[in-house]
C-alpha cells in the first residue's frame, strides 16, 4: 500500500497496483472466471461453519438468523 494512503479504523484495505490491473486486463474472459472461482474457493475454506450457513441463507433469500 502506498505510504500516502490514509489508514481507516477497523476493517481492511486492499491495494491493487497499476501492474496488477494491467495483468488482469490481459486475461481472457475464461481466465477471469477461473480467477474469480479460485478466489471464491479460497474464501470459502477460511469461513466457519456458521459463516457458511449464513452465506447460504443469504443466497436463498432468507434472513441470516434462523
Amino acid at each position: 500500500m502506498p505510504a500516502d494512503t490514509p489508514q481507516s479504523p477497523g476493517g481492511f484495505r486492499y491495494y491493487v497496483s497499476d501492474e496488477q490491473l494491467a495483468a488482469f486486463g490481459r486475461m481472457t474472459a475464461m481466465q477471469r472466471l477461473e480467477w474469480v472461482e479460485a478466489a471464491r474457493e479460497f474464501s470459502w475454506l477460511g469461513q466457519s461453519e456458521e459463516s457458511r450457513a449464513r452465506y447460504q441463507r443469504l443466497r436463498e433469500g432468507k434472513p441470516i438468523q434462523a
